[in-house]
């Protein structure tokens, strides 16, 4: 035999009744109040609660349905921004995807163009094609992080050399940044200092500093 069924309007009742006699009383004594209080009213004070009644009604139908309206076009306006925030997001990724391609691929382009390099080797080499003394090289290639902003400072370093060329020709020196800079490991000249000889107007002493990017590993 089942017994669960009739629990469920117990439990109901347990949470309606208190409800009710507060509203409408124990013995029902409030609804008995307001009614005899009604029936005693003269006719022209019956009207007036009626219409009163019928007027609170109304309001209170429009209130809701205000409300309700309110509800709707809050609820519409939070889907518009949560849409608009999803194409936001769907932007975000596309130009993220895009600048971690371009990211991966310079990335790579610099490994593969300063591979194994050797920056005094290179400058050393440049200067004799030309024709020039070079001079003043360090034992070795001083290495420094690149600035935190860089996107390339995770993995990559910095290695500068400073040299100097003696009695050379202002043209070859010029030929000598330019070839320094085109060279396929994309090296730059960060400093060019150019000092005048007193007994020869027509040749220069010259210091030179080197930029170049190496992997960290």
């Amino acid at each position: 035999m089942n017994t669960a069924a009739p629990a469920q309007p117990k439990r109901f009742a347990v949470i309606t009744n208190p409800i009710r006699n507060l509203i409408l009383g124990r013995q029902n004594e409030r609804i008995e109040f307001l009614m005899d209080s009604y029936f005693k009213l003269s006719p022209e004070g019956r009207t007036t609660v009626l219409v009163g009644g019928i007027l609170g009604a109304v309001l209170f139908v429009i209130a809701v349905i205000a409300l309700y309206v309110m509800a709707l076009g809050n609820l519409q306006n939070n889907l518009d921004q949560a849409f608009s925030s999803t194409n936001k997001l769907r932007e975000l990724q596309q130009s993220y995807a895009i600048a971690d391609a371009a990211y991966t691929s310079l990335e790579r382009q610099v490994t593969a163009a300063n591979e194994g390099l050797v920056l005094i080797s290179v400058l050393e080499q440049k200067s004799k094609e030309l024709g020039l003394t070079a001079s003043g090289f360090p034992p070795q290639l001083p290495r420094t992080d690149l600035a935190a902003n860089n996107p390339l400072s995770k993995n990559f370093q910095s290695a500068k050399v400073e040299f100097r060329l003696s009695n050379s020709p202002l043209k070859k020196i010029i030929e000598l940044v330019t070839a320094i800079e085109s060279t396929p490991h994309l090296l730059r000249v960060t400093s060019l200092r150019i000092r005048a000889l007193y007994q020869n107007k027509l040749y220069f002493d010259a210091n030179l500093e080197v930029e170049g990017i190496v992997s960290k590993k």
